[in-house]
């Protein structure tokens, strides 16, 4: 039987700022455990999921936090942005940039990432351009996004917790 998987709009509300902490804070130890040291980790999950940050995301019009559930438990979100670089040949478009996507490691196995970015997407067709960047070394989930319609357009490099990241930035184009 396929499990139970839904996505829900998500407020700044006590419950809502619950959920994307204990989202965030697995998710980055998941990802960044083994890359940064416990304090590295400590500071940026303070940086990234505090209360006061993500108040203030929630409550920004051009922002929107989508969680997903697999059996009524929370197991990934997504975080679009109408904030963010947009390329140079995107200037005169309407750009919306995937921030954060992020399923936890327990539901891989199930369609929770397939359905999350099909709401995201869905969401975003009134905009002409979707961006987001990802690892250059998460080769699977570069594939996942061309799945969908993404391209690969450039790379950055950022900073995290005093750690160079190489991100490929993927673009995609709605028609």
């Amino acid at each position: 039987m396929e499990n139970k998987i839904k996505t829900k709009f998500t407020v700044a509300s006590e419950e809502g700022i619950a959920v994307l902490q204990m989202l965030g804070e697995k998710r980055g130890q998941e990802k960044y455990g083994r890359i940064l040291s416990v304090a590295q980790l400590e500071d940026y999950l303070f940086d990234k999921f505090n209360t006061a940050t993500i108040v203030n995301h929630l409550n920004t019009f051009s922002n929107q936090l989508i969680v997903v559930y697999v059996e009524d438990q929370p197991a990934g979100y997504a975080y679009l942005s109408g904030n963010g670089r947009v390329p140079q040949e995107f200037q005169d478009k309407r750009v919306i940039h995937l921030q954060d996507f992020e399923v936890l490691n327990a539901y891989q196995g199930t369609s929770a990432k397939e359905i999350l970015l099909e709401k995201c997407l869905n969401v975003c067709k009134s905009y002409e351009v979707l961006r987001l960047t990802v690892n250059t070394e998460a080769k699977e989930m570069i594939s996942f996004y061309e799945r969908y319609g993404f391209q690969q357009k450039a790379s950055e490099e950022i900073s995290m917790a005093g750690i160079k990241l190489q991100l490929a930035v993927l673009i995609k184009v709605n028609p």
